[in-house]
């Protein structure tokens, strides 16, 4: 029997754009009743553009990782509302005016984590002041050298 996964404490998870995705697809896979790896990764339909492997779910599902490609998301996504018996683009609420649906709500907590790093996430950009030490997402570059 594999090791029961569970959700992340914020200790381990701050609360921030990367939990909130992380939430989201535990959310799922708790009402897939927590099944194996194994499963969830066989699950993902074939004609699926993406696919995850068995770490990656781990990864995903304990707050490690953020995928940078929607289509690992959404693979993900779609073998948990199999294994859940959901619809993943069913209607479920949200303002009055729009149609909200799992995909959507996960698409938007997954943009949103790319968008939004958390602490001890490198910059992913370039730094324009080579000399400047300020700290970036918790992120202090080391600058023993001059930057040439």
């Amino acid at each position: 029997m594999g090791q029961v996964l569970r959700m992340p404490s914020e200790a381990e998870l701050p609360r921030g754009a990367h939990r909130d995705f992380t939430e989201q697809l535990f959310s799922l896979y708790r009402e897939a009743h927590r099944p194996g790896l194994r499963e969830i990764s066989r699950a993902v339909p074939d004609d699926s553009p993406g696919t995850a492997s068995t770490e990656t779910i781990r990864r995903m599902l304990r707050g490690k990782t953020v995928p940078v490609h929607w289509q690992t998301v959404d693979a993900v996504l779609t073998a948990l509302c199999l294994l859940a018996g959901l619809e993943p683009d069913e209607d479920i609420g949200g303002d009055f005016r729009e149609t909200t649906t799992r995909r959507q709500l996960v698409e938007g907590a997954w943009h949103r984590a790319l968008d939004e790093p958390g602490r001890g996430t490198a910059p992913t950009g370039p730094i324009d002041d080579p000399w400047d030490e300020t700290e970036i997402n918790g992120y202090k570059p080391r600058r023993d050298e001059p930057p040439f």
